[in-house]
């Protein structure tokens, strides 16, 4: 590759992560439906 800088992607924190979980436990959305609710990947929320 030439010369290309690869940017790493922002790690969201824990605390985004157990809001992001809230919707899941507390009515029943699946970890997709959480994740778009939000705007991120399934990925950024480390439920895969």
């Amino acid at each position: 590759m030439s010369g290309q800088i690869k940017c790493k992607r922002p790690k969201c924190t824990f605390e985004f992560k157990q809001d992001a979980a809230k919707p899941v436990n507390e009515k029943g959305y699946t970890h997709k439906q959480a994740a778009d609710n939000l705007g991120v990947s399934l990925g950024a929320m480390d439920v895969g």
